[in-house]
């Protein structure tokens, strides 16, 4: 039912994580895609389990935005308009806010937030997104709706993710490009999930999981959640960011 067939997705993060999961899913719902991340190793195993042949990759961090333009050029010329994008980098900092600087805060805010806003204003140039519109979806978090200790810097990024997909929904709306956010809760399957429960008791991951009624969501949730959006069956959803929490939120 949510065909993604005869679409070109751009990805950024796809090395690893929900990015690694959405490029494996995507693939499978038949679109042709095309990969950013900064970790070659990472990329390539990604690569090795997509379903098809059709795409393109290319070994860049988000934050080179110079870059960014010429790789879109070449993927617009050798596999047509871009359909859509799935903007998934992200680093998180766990600190004490005694422990945040200017850098902390400008590392996060620069991956999770302005490089995908910069990546998306280079993608819906006329020459390069689908004149008949198509669908961009940001990987926010529930940091960005709900406090945590020890997570200022991240949750600020993930808030400005969430605000900018409103406005930019907004703007974007005449073109018929939709735009929304997933504000994942805790996942259980990725890299990130590990660091942060290495820094933390053994006695914290059982307590928080019982915050969570349906338990941890999974890179597979989220990745299904990015199909919905993608595809033509959400034409009418945008500026919305959609809760994956495993019921967190509804206490």
């Amino acid at each position: 039912m949510f065909s993604l067939e005869n679409k070109n997705i751009v990805i950024t993060g796809a090395s690893s994580g929900i990015g690694k999961q959405c490029a494996i899913n995507c693939s499978k719902m038949g679109a042709s895609l095309v990969l950013f991340d900064w970790n070659k190793e990472g990329l390539e195993h990604t690569l090795s389990q997509l379903v098809g042949n059709t795409y393109l990759f290319f070994i860049q961090d988000v934050r080179e935005i110079d870059q960014l333009d010429s790789a879109i050029n070449k993927v617009v010329t050798e596999l047509g308009v871009i359909d859509g994008f799935i903007h998934s980098a992200g680093i998180q900092n766990t600190l004490p806010l005694r422990l945040h600087n200017k850098g902390i805060y400008y590392d996060q805010l620069d991956v999770n937030a302005i490089g995908g806003f910069e990546a998306c204003r280079i993608l819906t140039k006329m020459n390069y997104f689908n004149p008949n519109g198509g669908s961009l979806v940001f990987i926010a978090s529930i940091r960005g709706l709900f406090g945590a200790a020890n997570q200022v810097g991240y949750a600020a990024s993930k808030g400005a993710v969430i605000a900018g997909v409103k406005s930019m929904a907004m703007e974007l709306a005449i073109r018929k490009i939709r735009v929304n956010s997933i504000s994942p809760g805790m996942v259980e399957d990725t890299e990130m999930t590990r660091d942060i429960l290495a820094q933390l008791p053994p006695e914290w991951s059982k307590e928080s999981q019982l915050e969570y009624p349906l338990g941890w969501v999974t890179t597979n949730d989220i990745a299904n959640a990015c199909i919905f959006l993608l595809s033509d069956e959400s034409k009418r959803i945008t500026g919305t960011n959609i809760i994956v929490d495993g019921g967190f939120s509804a206490k």
